[in-house]
């Protein structure tokens, strides 16, 4: 489901990967200003997630097929 802007609701495609890399936006349709600038900790545990993921699916690649 994608992100709305909180101004003119257009539904946006900004992904959390995106977000993260980005957290300052603009809403190509109203021109609002979205800041989404999150704590380095959150960030952290965000990107430890995401290697606990990939570990996941290195180890169960030869038993599971993951999209």
């Amino acid at each position: 489901m994608p992100l709305p802007c909180p101004s003119c609701t257009t539904p946006l495609d900004l992904t959390l990967e995106f977000i993260l890399k980005n957290p300052v936006s603009v809403c190509p349709h109203c021109q609002t200003v979205m800041n989404f600038n999150v704590d380095k900790s959150i960030q952290k545990e965000y990107n430890q997630a995401l290697q606990n993921i990939e570990d996941v699916k290195k180890k169960y690649s030869k038993i599971a097929k993951f999209k």
